[in-house]
């Protein structure tokens, strides 16, 4: 259990990611909301009966956006630019905590969600990974994706990405993705993408298709980020007309059950900003799985591990692909797969 004085430390921690991450308006709500743990014994009594959940502020701000954009909470929708609000973030710090004195027991069913955001730029980095993993095997693609959320990121190749001098994929796609790129672009994009079989798992599933599911992945983007709202609404769309399949699992279990390589595709476990989420033990685990079911690759029935995770300053998207156990290095971004820094390193 984490020391409860420490709550508005990790608020006001996430405010500075926020703020960093182009979002100010998230940065001035949480570095309120810090603020006022020590005064408002009703934010205190909440907050301190979840103080044991990661990302708290993260969730209480989610959990108020997720009541603005279902017209529960118009004081609070009346300020989040989202919403068509005014974009004060002082004065939508207070509707909240005038929300929570009021609506106590509803917060209290909401902040039981995990942040999901499942962003879809990140997109990019899986299309990449893919092209890669075709370009190498020349095979159909089985792809297993853990962590899936709704599983838009499944839904990749449906999507349309333009860069400064390159493109990709049906340019009457609903949904247009375009990331902010410091330098070079993906790697074989005349490459053959054949998916044979799609599927993803998570803890807790989430359904394009229905409404709550739909609001909670919007309410946990940043309000002042129109631009991923846009793309959000977009894949949901694309989801509802082709619905990931995605089962409510354990990865470990998951995998040791479906994504076991077999002859004439290349099978790959593909996971984003997913670990992080994990205790160090259950990430060793992990690896551990996805090895043990690598080492069953062979020439005829190749395996992959595709993945964007956290790297020493930065997230970095990489492959690796048996029976060689090829590693390819493809790219550095942050955690919403822009500033992009292309390169393709094998080690």
């Amino acid at each position: 259990m984490r020391e409860r004085h420490a709550i508005p430390e990790r608020i006001e921690r996430q405010a500075g990611v926020c703020t960093s991450m182009g979002s100010p308006f998230y940065g001035t709500l949480l570095s309120e909301m810090a603020r006022a743990y020590r005064e408002d014994a009703a934010l205190r009594a909440l907050l301190d009966r979840h103080e044991a959940r990661s990302r708290l502020g993260l969730r209480l701000a989610g959990a108020a956006h997720y009541r603005a954009l279902c017209c529960d909470a118009p004081s609070i929708a009346a300020r989040f630019p989202s919403t068509g609000g005014d974009g004060d973030a002082n004065a939508a710090w207070r509707a909240i905590a005038a929300d929570v004195a009021e609506n106590g027991a509803i917060y209290d069913g909401l902040l039981q969600r995990p942040v999901q955001t499942n962003e879809v730029a990140r997109a990019l980095p899986v299309l990449a990974a893919m092209l890669t993993t075709s370009h190498a095997t020349r095979m159909p693609l089985r792809i297993f994706e853990i962590g899936s959320s709704a599983g838009l990121l499944l839904n990749f190749d449906r999507y349309r990405y333009t860069g400064a001098t390159w493109s990709w994929g049906d340019p009457d796609a609903k949904l247009k993705i375009e990331n902010a790129t410091l330098e070079g672009a993906p790697q074989h994009l005349d490459a053959d993408v054949e998916i044979a079989e799609r599927r993803g798992c998570d803890l807790h599933p989430l359904n394009a298709a229905d409404p709550f599911d739909a609001n909670t992945l919007l309410g946990f983007v940043w309000p002042d980020q129109q631009a991923r709202f846009d793309r959000l609404r977009a894949a949901l769309e694309i989801a509802r007309e082709h619905p990931p399949r995605i089962e409510r699992a354990d990865a470990l279990e998951w995998i040791a059950r479906t994504a076991q390589p077999v002859a004439g595709a290349v099978t790959v476990v593909l996971h984003t900003v997913m670990t992080e989420h994990l205790t160090p033990a259950h990430r060793d685990a992990l690896r551990a799985s996805i090895e043990a079911t690598a080492e069953r690759a062979s020439v005829e029935a190749p395996f992959a591990w595709a993945r964007m995770e956290a790297g020493e300053g930065s997230y970095e998207t990489s492959v690796t692909i048996w029976p060689a156990r090829e590693e390819i290095f493809l790219a550095r971004s942050d955690g919403h797969a822009q500033q992009i820094e292309w390169s393709v390193r094998v080690s």
